[in-house]
């Protein structure tokens, strides 16, 4: 059970953001997980996902879709 309180989530929504942004741009969607952890611990909580954590767990996860394709061969 998430015991963590609001503030605490967006302390670990901006550490999250932080690590993302230190991360290169073809990797960054390796965090997705993270992300849909912490939109899970939002609405467990009851808490409306701040807009900023919906942009960016949709940025990455085109960002997902898009490596799956720059491998396959043509």
């Amino acid at each position: 059970m998430n015991t963590a309180t609001p503030n605490e989530l967006h302390r670990k929504l901006a550490d999250v953001s932080d690590l993302i942004a230190g991360t290169r741009p073809g990797n960054r969607h390796q965090h997705l997980t993270k992300l849909h952890e912490l939109v899970g611990d939002f609405s467990r909580k009851g808490l409306n996902v701040p807009p900023n954590l919906r942009r960016l767990q949709e940025d990455l996860t085109n960002e997902a879709i898009e490596s799956r394709f720059d491998n396959m061969p043509i």
